[in-house]
Parts: structure tokens; sequence; C-alpha cells
């Protein structure tokens, strides 16, 4: 999709409406395909039936003109999808402006450090389009009528999407380039708060277990401990408050793999509360992902997100020298805690 790849700018306004324009460039490797094949494949979410119909209700056009489910595309055809809003962009957008507000830890010129709340995704992907880190961004600081006052905010790095915490946003090219190539050096200091079940006898250690696909895992690109190709991934922790069958943990990330805490600290036997994917049954990511969870699900999740905190990043700024930036313990998982019995 061409307007949401990394790094790719986008125009907010074409969220606005009851129908969502996709354009889908053809690649070497879907050269020949059929029409109904094609969007199959990129609309990865929906079946080739549901393909066919939105060709016959006119919601697809290749290169600017309709066409047959039969109809072959061409290295570099443009398809262009309309899709109506998911229902749940509808209900949030229904919200006041001010209900959406993104609470900031930080803003100069240069930078903007979010505190993002769990179960806002940082961009626009799949099936989650409106209520984003950066669409609600650029619905506050594009000007597309002034490009002298025009900001276009970009993210410097990822959080997942249950993931809370500092999140970094740049308000211009050269800013971003400079914290970014920060993030690829593995220069920026990283902290974590995290929840996890059982209570950890040691005060402090290290988790030194290298990572790499899970490949018999139920749930796509999810990871685990490979001795034989795994890449080399070090989680230090140390206990902050510990409780009856829990421990509050803070991590500090010397090795950035994917889903790196989940993984090790699931292989050390003691998963993140609320993991999906990690914790003690990964088939719930998918009932989750299907919205088929049962109450005896929720019951085993106990919380609904995962309680893993982006607490600290220490980073280089543009103009100002070594930075440090903190997000305190959040209301959701503060108020779960308060309801555990100390140790």
């Amino acid at each position: 999709m061409e307007r949401a790849r990394r790094g790719d700018d986008f125009d907010v306004r074409l969220l606005d409406g009851r129908l969502e324009s996709y354009r889908y460039r053809v690649a070497d490797g879907e050269v020949g395909m059929r029409l109904d094949m094609f969007l199959a494949k990129r609309l990865s979410w929906r079946s080739r039936t549901s393909a066919r119909r939105m060709l016959d209700e006119g919601l697809v056009s290749l290169e600017g003109r309709t066409a047959r489910a039969s109809r072959k595309v061409f290295r570099g055809d443009v398809v262009t999808v309309r899709l109506p809003r998911p229902l749940r962009d509808e209900a949030l957008l229904a919200r006041p402006a001010e209900d959406r507000e993104l609470a900031r830890l930080y803003e100069d010129e240069h930078l903007i450090a979010i505190d993002k709340p769990p179960d806002i995704p940082v961009h626009p992907s799949g099936r989650l389009l409106h209520h984003t880190v950066i669409t609600e961004l650029h619905r506050q600081y594009r000007d597309f009528d002034d490009p002298t006052r025009d900001v276009v905010p970009k993210l410097c790095h990822r959080l997942d999407l249950e993931t809370s915490g500092v999140l970094l946003v740049a308000k211009q090219q050269r800013s971003l380039v400079f914290v970014q190539s920060q993030f690829e050096k593995r220069t920026v200091h990283k902290e974590y708060l995290v929840l996890v079940h059982g209570e950890l006898e040691e005060d402090d250690g290290l988790i030194d277990l290298p990572i790499g696909p899970n490949l018999g895992g139920a749930v796509r690109n999810s990871r685990t401990i490979r001795h034989d190709v795994g890449q080399p991934s070090r989680t230090k922790w140390r206990v902050v408050r510990r409780f009856a069958g829990y421990t509050q943990c803070h991590i500090t990330l010397l090795t950035g793999r994917h889903h790196q805490i989940r993984v090790h600290m699931a292989a050390v036997g003691h998963p993140v509360v609320g993991d999906k994917i990690y914790g003690r049954d990964e088939t719930l990511f998918l009932r989750h992902s299907a919205r088929e969870l049962t109450d005896e699900d929720h019951a085993v999740l106990e919380l609904p997100r995962q309680a893993l905190h982006s607490h600290a990043l220490e980073f280089e700024h543009p103009t100002r020298g070594p930075q440090r930036i903190e997000s305190p313990w959040p209301a959701d998982l503060t108020a779960f805690c308060e309801g555990l019995e100390p140790v």
C-alpha cells in the first residue's frame, strides 16, 4: 500500500470519508495474476469472494478504469480500492477531538515525545487506520494550505499495539534521520517496566539467550529461543516490587530483538501478564484476532493488554545533547497492581 509504507507520507484528509482509498502498485512477483487473486493477496484479511464482490460493486479500479475479476495485472499497474470505514474507526472518530488527544511528555521544534496509550497503533496498517499516533498528529500539525507552516510528523521508532509509554516522533526530516540513526546503531538506552507471572527469587539478573523465528508456532512471525540460528539477545532485569504470584520488574534492553522482553521472560518461566502470544496459550492470540475470546480466556489473560510499558529513553537530542524522557507506570496497570497482595 503506497501511502502506508515505512517512511512514506500520506494525506490524512483521505481518512475522513466513509470510504477509504488504497493504492497498490503491482510488483514483479505479482505480474500476470488475475485481479481478484491480486486483491485477495494484498487485502489478506479478505477472501477472494469478497474481492470479487468489491469488483462487482465498482469499488476497484485498475489504472483509473473499472476492470473485471479475470483481468490480469502487469508490472507497475496501480490498483485502487475503496473500502467502507471500519466500525471501530467510526466509533473512535465519533469521540470529541479532546478525547483523542495524545499526552505529551516532551516537545520542541525538533521532536515530540508521546506517552502512548495501550491499544493505539503507532501508524495506519491493516484494519487499524484512523485513531493512530501518526494520524492524530497529522490532523494536528499538517497545514495543507500553507507549506511554510506545514509540519509532517514521522515516527522515529515503533512500539507494539498493546505496549504503552515513551514514543518519539520527529517534526522534521533532519531530526528524524539524526534520531533514527541512533536506534539503528543501538545507542539509544531503553528501559521498560513490566509485570510478570510468578515471584522471581533473585533481586536482579541477566537473560542471555538467542532469539530466532518460531517456525512451529501457531502465530505467524512469533519468536522463540533458538540456539541454532538465533541472534544474540541480552535482557537485564531488576525487581521493583513483589506480589503474591507476580513480580514487577525494571528491564534494560542490551539488544533489540523482536518481542525480546516477552520472549525472554517467558523463557525463564515468568511470562508477561496479559501476553496473548508468549503467555500460557498462544492460541489466545488467534481467538483475540478473530474476536472470539471467551470469559475463560479473559480470566486466563487477567488483563486486556500485555503489562509492558516503555518507561524511559536516553538518546542524543539533535541540538541539546544527551536527553532522557520518562513515562510513569500507567493508570491501568497501577489499578491492577493495587488489587494484588504485596510480599
